[in-house]
């Protein structure tokens, strides 16, 4: 990086001196301030206001600091205007964040501590742009977030690695900009040529329009022209997914129905193979399999013969045959461990205990919103596919996936969204994305990180994304976690994450989270999120030298995020 020399101590940037220094934080009197001008060289010239960003003369180098807090001396509010018009010095507090040499080097921390009497600057541009790492010279590879909040002139570019390298969270309260900054960071990463997997739970970013290539789940109804229909077949479910999808009783269903699902794979290996043998001695194969008394041997002899697909995690088979297969394994034991001997007759009671099991998916099998997904009509392609297509195109950067139709019956949203993650890591782990590394960015991500379906007896976990977010930046598969409520994600999600983009959030659950994973450096900082306005966000991380204040830069097609209008409304 090249260093270049800064002035930080002009003196007609002074505005006051230390008088107290407590740990991290430092007292000053702003004795000058008043006498400062609005600006300096055409720059914005601050004179005490909170989050305005000052330099500390501390001899050989300068202490950056952000001033936190305003007022005048305890006891001295009353004569803040005396009658000769003369007016009380103001003092502030400041956090001490890092130390700037005057070759331009940063370190993150306080190289050396301020003394009383040390005087005290409004930070010029290039000390900020020097700080936040925000010059041209710092990285080959950057993108435009937006601005500095304290002075619009000065622009945060923020290096690629830092924003996405360690995983990226951006969130913030209804109406604040969580969507506009997902936006521009979708239209970015066109721009810049990269890869952003963007998974759309609502439906608002069908504005990127050519800036994406546009798949939708359920229905192309008011999608952007040339949107694709895409499914996820059935068979793409892993076991933990379909119970999920089917919720099993773990004693009496999941077994039936787990050994279900190996023989209806049998049953389709030996259908696609040119050169069976059809199964005898009272093994009947059409849609389904009827084992009761059949032959052990025989049955045994096509599973070892067609193992791989019976034991295969994602081998196909007929869906449509599953209820009745269930009923089918539904068969008295034989007692004998001779494998000539014959499968037993229906168990009457087994059939009792799978009847809830057999309803549900029989209800699913009349359920089309359902159906057209997990068993993709003609016309519907595999997303999976369509993913792998779009990993090969050079010529588009940003894959929209809209779960806008898809619906939310039978977990079937974030099952599919579990799937996506799955495949996206599986992919990963075969070092598919170390050289092009691929972002996934989750709308309404507190909907699919750590996901509980089912009850105390029986339920399953779908954390294919909290997976992610553990190990997928070694492999170069990162995730945007984009939220309104960081409150509802798990503890340890944003504790993965290396750079925070935070709006405006009102609840204390969700500013208490935030700041929980906050590094000690950034919790002042989060003091100021009431107050934002729609827009801006305070940029923080471990991947980011001190926390600053940004508005956020508009999208060229801003997503359509706006509520309902009540214009129509009218008195009686």
């Amino acid at each position: 990086m090249i260093m270049m020399k800064i002035h930080p101590f002009s003196p007609e940037r002074r505005t006051g001196h230390i008088f107290q220094v407590e740990g991290s934080f430092a007292d000053v009197t702003f004795s000058a301030a008043h006498k400062l001008p609005r600006a300096h060289l055409g720059e914005h010239l601050g004179r005490g206001e909170v989050g305005e960003f000052v330099v500390i003369d501390v001899g050989s180098v300068a202490v950056f600091g952000r001033i936190l807090r305003v007022g005048t001396p305890a006891g001295r509010a009353q004569d803040l205007v005396l009658e000769s018009g003369r007016k009380v010095a103001v003092e502030g507090r400041i956090q001490l964040l890092s130390t700037l040499s005057l070759d331009g080097k940063v370190m993150r921390g306080i190289a050396k501590y301020p003394k009383v009497g040390d005087p005290v600057f409004a930070a010029s541009s290039e000390a900020i742009l020097a700080v936040i790492g925000s010059t041209p010279e710092s990285s080959k590879a950057f993108l435009r977030l937006g601005r500095l909040s304290v002075d619009e002139s000065i622009p945060v570019d923020v290096p690629l690695s830092r924003l996405f390298g360690r995983h990226l969270a951006v969130v913030g309260a209804t109406g604040s900009g969580k969507s506009w900054t997902i936006g521009h960071l979708a239209e970015s990463v066109a721009g810049l040529g990269g890869k952003m997997i963007l998974i759309d739970a609502t439906g608002e970013f069908r504005t990127l329009g050519h800036h994406a290539r546009h798949l939708a789940f359920g229905s192309v109804k008011d999608e952007p022209p040339g949107t694709r229909a895409v499914g996820i077949p059935h068979h793409m479910m892993r076991e933990t997914d379909r119970n999920a999808f089917l919720n099993p009783s773990a004693g009496s269903q999941l077994p039936k129905l787990r050994e279900a699902v190996r023989t209806l794979r049998l049953v389709r290996a030996i259908n696609d193979d040119s050169h069976r043998e059809p199964l005898h001695d009272g093994l009947a194969v059409s849609g389904s399999l009827a084992k009761s008394g059949g032959s052990i041997a025989t049955f045994q002899g096509a599973v070892q013969k067609y193992i791989n697909a019976v034991e295969g995690t994602n081998s196909p088979y007929n869906f449509r045959a599953l209820a009745e297969q269930v009923q089918l394994e539904c068969i008295w034991p034989t007692g004998s461990r001779d494998q000539s001997s014959a499968f037993g007759g229906p168990n009457n009671n087994e059939l009792g205990y799978v009847a809830s099991l057999v309803s549900r998916i029989n209800d699913l099998l009349q359920t089309p919103e359902i159906m057209n997904v997990i068993d993709p009509p003609d016309g519907v392609t595999n997303v999976i596919h369509e993913i792998e297509s779009w990993l090969t195109d050079t010529s588009t950067h940003v894959l929209r996936i809209s779960l806008k139709n898809l619906t939310f019956a039978n977990h079937l949203r974030e099952i599919v969204v579990n799937i996506l993650g799955q495949t996206l890591l599986g992919w990963a782990r075969q070092d598919k994305f170390r050289s092009s590394p691929v972002v996934v960015a989750v709308d309404e991500a507190h909907q699919f990180f750590d996901v509980t379906v089912g009850d105390e007896f029986a339920n399953t976990h779908l954390n294919a994304f909290d997976a992610i977010a553990k190990e997928g930046r070694k492999y170069g598969l990162t995730v945007c976690v984009a939220t309104q409520r960081p409150g509802d994600l798990p503890a340890g999600v944003l504790s993965q994450v290396g750079m925070t983009i935070v709006h405006r959030l009102a609840d204390g659950r969700d500013r208490q989270r935030v700041e929980q994973a906050a590094a000690e450096l950034d919790h002042s900082a989060t003091k100021l999120l009431p107050g934002l306005v729609p827009g801006e966000a305070i940029l923080m991380g471990v991947d980011f030298p001190v926390p600053v204040s940004v508005r956020i830069q508009k999208p060229i097609t801003p997503p359509a995020s706006d509520g309902p209008s009540y214009d129509t409304w009218k008195g009686a």
